[in-house]
């Protein structure tokens, strides 16, 4: 396994990589690619941390709507700086989440998923009714973006890409530092058994509502850098088909780490656009990439590459069964 100083060298590195990319790469398509890239890792992240305690949301969406739509307002209808309503738009999504996570979180299984998703749908229901101030079906148009305005045009895309950046990094290393932390710990031993977890005094509903919480903040946070970005936000965009989207993501990259749901977003953000010259045939391309990883990779990405890591090197070691876990 990597140790620690090798992880933060590969990470020093892919920061500092990825800082001086605008420098080399001068494609405005391409840069718009990346950012949309930052939004969907800060989303698969969020879920990844959900996911720690065995539990999975189909309401992500939802909660980046709640975002979406308080920077929006703020910034657009009340003349706040988006510096300040980009956080409060985090914070107002984890304030929400808090009544829904308690409510959801009484019961299990397909239940919790069913209840998360008809939070996700009453969301864009209620912002779809009303017209005032909520846009209706229509959405809003003319969000306006960060300061300074003479940075963020709308032909500019090297200031979005940093301030994507910087979103990503910091929900990515704030996600793996809690996973890290006692509370990590707890969030995982919850997964592997709800009772056992309690039977040893582990406040188990209360650590599930804080990492529901959490999740929602971040997503509330992608939601508000969407808004930002594209300056158009509807109801016909944060549906459950991103939600799925989002799912995906995790599934693929892997749970083993945080770099899972990282590389799950990446790859499947990328791999659709490698393939856009195919035509009609491009889903069917897309659709059959994830048939063979779901086959292939049951672990996901990160499994994978763990378990090429941690190949037996002594002969007849695999026949012995003595292959640690992936």
């Amino acid at each position: 396994m990597m140790s620690e100083s090798a992880r933060a060298w590969a990470f020093s590195l892919t920061v500092a990589a990825l800082l001086l990319l605008p420098l080399f790469l001068h494609n405005p398509f391409v840069l718009h690619i990346l950012i949309v890239t930052s939004i969907n890792v800060t989303m698969a992240a969020s879920l990844w941390l959900l996911g720690t305690t065995g539990l999975i949301s189909f309401g992500q969406a939802g909660f980046m709507f709640i975002g979406a739509m308080t920077s929006t307002l703020l910034v657009k209808e009340h003349g706040w700086a988006v510096w300040v309503a980009f956080p409060l738009a985090g914070v107002l999504a984890a304030l929400v989440s808090l009544p829904v996570g308690a409510l959801s979180l009484r019961v299990k299984g397909v239940y919790f998923f069913l209840v998360t998703l008809a939070f996700g749908e009453v969301v864009r229901g209620i912002f779809a009714y009303f017209r005032t101030p909520f846009g209706g079906w229509y959405g809003i148009r003319d969000i306006p973006g960060p300061e300074p305005a003479s940075w963020f045009t709308l032909m500019s895309k090297v200031p979005y890409y940093y301030f994507g950046l910087v979103m990503t990094l910091l929900t990515c290393l704030i996600v793996s530092r809690v996973t890290r932390s006692r509370i990590g710990m707890v969030l995982q031993s919850i997964r592997e058994g709800d009772l056992l977890a309690a039977s040893v005094g582990i406040a188990v509903f209360r650590y599930k509502l804080l990492a529901f919480v959490m999740a929602s903040f971040f997503a509330g946070l992608a939601g508000s850098y969407y808004a930002h970005y594209f300056h158009y936000i509807s109801p016909l965009v944060f549906t459950f088909q991103y939600s799925l989207s989002v799912l995906i993501f995790v599934v693929i990259g892997g749970m083993a780490s945080v770099s899972g749901p990282v590389i799950g977003a990446v790859l499947l953000t990328l791999v659709p656009e490698m393939f856009r010259v195919t035509g009609k045939y491009q889903m069917l391309i897309f659709g059959a990439i994830l048939v063979f990883a779901m086959l292939f990779m049951p672990d996901g990405v990160i499994g994978l590459l763990r378990r090429r890591v941690h190949r037996p090197t002594v002969p007849g070691e695999a026949a012995a069964g003595r292959i640690g876990p992936g």
